[in-house]
């Protein structure tokens, strides 16, 4: 009977973990929705702003040695004539 004794603490923290596990993937969803949803709703950036964090995103990449810097000038321009385009066709920021 020694044994059922034991093995009951373990059944009951080996339950607990479950439901404490169950309740932090619970709350992590919660707040990986929340965050979602804060992105979504958010306002969009002007084009200039966000051509401006993309050219010091680029130059951080450049310094971190991740790409060269023509590769940097090249994408920065693909993606000005993207952002610009975009805004130009129908009016609103993309």
């Amino acid at each position: 009977m020694a044994r059922k004794s034991n093995s009951e603490p373990a059944a009951r923290r080996s339950a607990v973990r479950v439901v404490a596990d169950g309740v932090a993937a619970a709350a992590g969803g919660v707040v990986a929705a929340t965050v979602a949803a804060g992105i979504v709703m958010s306002p969009a950036q002007a084009p200039e702003a966000r051509l401006g964090g993309i050219h010091q995103d680029l130059q951080r990449a450049v310094a971190l040695h991740q790409i060269t810097a023509e590769q940097a000038a090249l994408f920065e321009v693909k993606l000005q004539r993207e952002i610009l385009g975009s805004t130009a066709d129908d009016g609103s920021v993309a």
